[in-house]
């Protein structure tokens, strides 16, 4: 680490430039996360590297979509570079941006995203054709070789804003030294004509190149702003089926795909969608459940009368209106997040006093224990350890009978939920990211030789039982691990995977945080 100091967020994102791309891309985006816009010739100074070795690391990260760079308000002639924080806190996501999209499309779309991910950025036809080569290999059948159903699948993520086009040089780069980047809005998911033949011919000679190509100069990349929402409708999808059942899950799924159709996604109110527009979708929705399409009505009506206010109704017409408020759902869903934080650091008493406070917005000591019914000594207790860490805020209010009187103040407590609330556990949140992370990292790195011997063991015993080695054979070289070398080895295999799903549960908490204070911000 640098010797400057980072925050909780920062550390997440320099812990994942460091495992993704190495110790020197984890230095050079360091300094820039904490230092912000720095020209070229400053980093080597700050962080001790080579010019060379800058070079480099900015190269890769500039590649990956994770720097960019603009003329100087100084200086128009220099060039300073950034790091694009959301970009690369979203290394952690793109396990989840696979499972999704193989979820939605299938294997072949997933191959073309994972090797897009590889490559940060790259052309249609490169992409095809690495991943044809990628299927042609793991499946050695020549029906996957055929790049003309991957470009079909390169065509659907473009089509579904997955993947979006890199813009281009501007007309007078040239004369500017610090050049310029544009692409239309039109263009930015418009793939070009692909000459699919002269892929399908390399593929045939087993080519590793692809070499000149017609599109090469129309680059695309990874659209992180989509994946953001669909993330997002995902834990709104999970809160109905917990809510209610997978059936609502189901319907609220698909009205949500009609509100991403008909609404800006950014937007903090989606339009109104009717009630016959629904029921017709989920008609012709080939994969509506038979329970589904008996009780819609039914479903419909427990979604938008519950109190959780998934959905809205404002309006009759067309048989009712129905729109989807984010910052209200948010809100509860962050409201809900804190209450199990509070319920699991200070027990059930201390989570009584913090939900009713919130509903209450102003209370006093005495009030707070007399309608929670907490003894006087207990909810003091409770009441300061909250207060102590951050999650209530204390307003005093002074009122004086005259101008000789002394002032009598009153001590009036309150949840501040999107200034103070929220953004603490928004923090403790990334503390605990981090330190998943970097347990992880010293688990496996400390363990690597045990682990490496383990990996090679288990690799040979499948050829050898493939191949039909009788098993009193196997067992003898499988001994060559002892009890207690396998014991060791299966702890940090749980470990592992109890600290990756502490991982993908504290980003799912930064989600509804983060997607709570965007949307409260707007209103």
């Amino acid at each position: 680490m640098p010797p400057f100091t980072l925050g909780h967020f920062s550390q997440v994102c320099c812990q994942l430039l460091n495992h993704y791309f190495g110790e020197i891309v984890g230095q050079v985006g360091a300094y820039l996360l904490r230092r912000g816009n720095r020209p070229l010739f400053d980093i080597p100074c700050a962080t001790g590297l080579s010019i060379a070795e800058v070079k480099k690391a900015l190269a890769v990260m500039i590649q990956h979509n994770l720097v960019k760079f603009e003329a100087s308000e100084r200086n128009n002639n220099i060039a300073e570079y950034s790091i694009i924080h959301h970009n690369v806190y979203c290394l952690l996501r793109y396990p989840k941006y696979l499972y999704m999209i193989k979820r939605i499309y299938g294997t072949s779309e997933e191959i073309l995203l994972e090797i897009l991910l590889n490559l940060g950025q790259a052309s249609a036809s490169n992409v095809i054709f690495q991943s044809a080569n990628r299927l042609k290999e793991a499946n050695d059948d020549s029906e996957f070789s055929d790049p003309s159903a991957l470009h079909q699948s390169f065509l659907k993520l473009a089509q579904d804003h997955f993947i979006i086009r890199c813009p281009k040089l501007s007309d007078n780069a040239n004369m500017q030294k610090v050049p310029t980047f544009e692409v239309q809005e039109k263009e930015k998911f418009t793939v070009p004509h692909l000459e699919i033949g002269p892929i399908a011919k390399l593929l045939k000679e087993n080519a590793a190149q692809l070499g000149e190509h017609g599109d090469s100069e129309v680059i695309w990349r990874v659209n992180h702003e989509r994946f953001d929402v669909e993330l997002r409708n995902v834990i709104l999808v999970n809160a109905a089926a917990r809510r209610v059942d997978a059936t609502a899950g189901e319907l609220y799924h698909l009205i949500l795909k009609l509100w991403r159709e008909c609404s800006n996604p950014d937007s903090p109110t989606t339009n109104a969608l009717s009630f016959n527009v629904i029921k017709d979708a989920v008609r012709k929705n080939e994969g509506s459940s038979p329970i589904l399409l008996e009780h819609f009505e039914q479903y419909l009506r427990v979604l938008y009368e519950d109190t959780s206010s998934l959905i809205i109704k404002v309006g009759d017409a067309g048989g009712g209106q129905f729109i989807l408020n984010y910052s209200i759902v948010f809100e509860n869903l962050a409201c809900a997040t804190l209450d199990s934080i509070v319920l699991e650091r200070f027990g059930s008493k201390a989570l009584r006093l913090f939900r009713l406070t919130r509903i209450q917005k102003f209370m006093e000591q005495d009030q707070m224990q007399n309608i929670a019914m907490i003894p006087a000594k207990e909810a003091k207790m409770f009441t300061y350890k909250l207060l102590e860490h951050n999650f209530l805020q204390i307003k005093e209010l002074k009122k004086g009978t005259s101008n000789f009187a002394p002032v009598k103040s009153f001590i009036l407590f309150h949840v501040d939920l999107p200034q103070q609330v929220a953004r603490t556990a928004l923090e403790a949140s990334y503390k605990g990211l981090f330190n998943a992370m970097v347990r992880q990292m010293h688990d496996l790195t400390d363990n690597k030789r045990l682990l490496d011997k383990h990996a090679r063991l288990e690799t040979l015993l499948e050829t050898l039982r493939g191949e039909g080695l009788p098993e009193d054979e196997l067992a003898y070289l499988s001994d060559s691990m002892t009890a207690a070398e396998k014991l060791l080895v299966a702890r940090i295999h749980s470990m592992n995977d109890h600290l990756t799903l502490g991982q993908t549960q504290a980003d799912d908490t930064i989600l509804i945080l983060e997607s709570y204070l965007k949307f409260s911000s707007m209103t």
